[in-house]
């Protein structure tokens, strides 16, 4: 099924756009102080992590369209980490949540291509119905990326506008020959990338990752990624509001 569609009736059926993000912090997860390590008093850091993600699973199942991992925490803690999140990712799609896996590859040629069989390839053992990139090495870093996620079913995510207070630093800055922001380049870049594989429900398998804590950039990147899903990153403790992203 094409990927926008899969999100499609996942939002339908369930009646939520919420995304839960699985990001198991380390120090709180298993440092002396976490309410949760104390309330499992006996589980190695493995089973705690297990646990962890077992529960934000269980929670979505019921109250989000998709569950979105970070790669880099379950990285940070080796082989365990690793192991845990093939599993993870294993135990949400079996229950029919989408997974968006946030690891924001990007690079040139065969190395993106290979970045793209790791979360793409549906033999892989971190197989996802989504991953984020960064699409700032340019466009042609997008292509492999892309092309693996439409043979697959799969979609992207890719970095446009993002929730941190230095992104625009470099995303906000005016091109000369247009006088646009460079997201908004960006930005149609990400709706050409996906004009040639939209799905039955009017959106392409490529989105774009728009942060809550800009709301006006929101509001105008909406217009230009008519037919994009936006993961907009930013709610709650970053600032942003409901009323943000409406």
């Amino acid at each position: 099924m094409h990927f926008a569609d899969k999100l499609h009736e996942r939002i339908s059926k369930i009646d939520s756009r919420l995304v839960i993000g699985i990001d198991p912090y380390p120090e709180r997860l298993f440092g002396e102080s976490s309410p949760f390590a104390r309330a499992y008093p006996h589980f190695t850091p493995e089973k705690l992590l297990i646990e962890f993600c077992a529960i934000l699973i269980e929670t979505a199942e019921e109250t989000a369209c998709a569950v979105k991992p970070q790669a880099a925490f379950f990285e940070s803690m080796g082989l365990t980490g690793i192991a845990v999140l093939s599993a993870c990712l294993k135990a949400a799609r079996t229950k029919g949540i989408p997974v968006i896996m946030d690891a924001k590859r990007g690079d040139i040629g065969s190395t993106a291509a290979a970045y793209a069989k790791a979360f793409l390839d549906p033999d892989s053992d971190f197989f996802a119905d989504a991953l984020t990139v960064n699409p700032y090495l340019g466009p042609d870093t997008l292509e492999p990326f892309a092309r693996a996620a439409a043979k697959a079913g799969s979609g992207l995510f890719v970095l446009v506008k993002t929730s941190n207070p230095g992104s625009g630093a470099f995303q906000d800055q005016i091109l000369e020959e247009s006088g646009e922001r460079l997201y908004t380049k960006v930005a149609r870049a990400v709706t050409d990338l996906g004009a040639a594989n939209i799905g039955r429900c009017g959106y392409s398998h490529v989105g774009a990752v728009v942060g809550a804590t800009y709301p006006s950039e929101l509001k105008a990147l909406r217009e230009v990624l008519s037919s994009s899903y936006l993961l907009v990153p930013g709610y709650g403790a970053q600032g942003g509001t409901a009323h943000d992203v409406r």
